[in-house]
């Protein structure tokens, strides 16, 4: 196996990072899978939720696990279409705060760092 060392400006390393968080990828793994994609092969663009969660990525930002994700996003929609149990409510609550919390660290995270 050889290894390849890139320089890139740091617009397109930026953009190569979007790129890769929004197909959940490294981006030595982003690059590979361009380099060996069929000829002809067009991937479909990402949707903008997946485009903002790349961006999130970017800037250091931590979200819920995807199973965890998965399960807010399943209690939301119950929650929606009838009552949830205490046992669901309590899921519901507990997954609301650890991701208010994420989000609250993250930011303050981002606050510091624009600060200096």
């Amino acid at each position: 196996m050889k290894e390849v060392i890139l320089t890139l400006p740091d617009k397109a390393y930026e953009q190569l990072a979007i790129d890769a968080a929004a197909a959940q990828k490294s981006p030595e793994q982003w690059i590979l899978d361009k380099l060996f994609a069929a000829p002809g092969s067009q991937s479909v663009p990402p949707e903008s939720h997946t485009l903002l969660a790349a961006a999130l990525d970017t800037l250091g930002f931590q979200r819920l696990a995807r199973e965890k994700a998965e399960r807010l996003s399943e209690l939301l929609s119950r929650h929606k279409t009838h009552a949830l149990s205490e046992e669901e409510n309590a899921a519901l609550y507990a997954l609301l705060a650890e991701a208010d919390a994420l989000e609250l660290a993250s930011l303050q995270r981002l606050a510091a760092t624009l600060a200096h």
